[in-house]
């Protein structure tokens, strides 16, 4: 347990992201976040709802990169992407207020499996194997591609009964 502590704390986004995923966890709780119950927060949710897609379309850069570029991944791509991360996982627990429904909770409860996994890295692990390794990729990559269609619905569901 104790080079599991070790490597959490050499991690430096790792608490961050915890914290993040403690707040969301609220949220999944249907605990009220009384101060953004405020007079202009359809405003709010489109704002912080237009910067969370970006920082996600960003998180995208990633793997279109390593994929279809031929280029190896610096580590400060690994770096600002470990940061994105966070950011983002922050304004998605002020964004989401509570979870909704069907549609709604599953993009929640994604989001939070995408961040849990994006936590759990080799760097905080230490994966030994390689397909260890191969299978947190396909499923944080995985988890990624199937938010994109429940974000879309979202989107839309959200502008369309505003």
């Amino acid at each position: 347990m104790q080079p599991l502590i070790a490597r959490f704390r050499s991690a430096r986004y790792a608490p961050m992201i915890c914290l993040a995923l403690a707040f969301i966890s609220l949220a999944f709780l249907e605990v009220s976040i009384t101060w953004l119950n405020f007079r202009g927060r359809f405003a709010w949710q489109v704002i912080s709802g237009s910067l969370l897609l970006t920082l996600l379309l960003y998180q995208w850069v990633l793997f279109f990169k390593r994929a279809f570029s031929g280029m190896r991944l610096g580590a400060g791509d690994l770096v600002t992407h470990r940061w994105v991360g966070v950011a983002a996982t922050y304004l998605f627990a002020l964004h989401a207020v509570r979870m909704g429904y069907a549609w709604m909770t599953a993009l929640s409860l994604c989001f939070f499996l995408l961040a849990l996994t994006g936590v759990l890295t080799r760097q905080v692990l230490g994966f030994r194997q390689n397909w260890l390794y191969l299978l947190w990729l396909t499923v944080h990559i995985g988890l990624a591609a199937a938010m994109i269609p429940l974000i879309g619905v979202h989107i839309w569901v959200a502008l369309a009964y505003e």
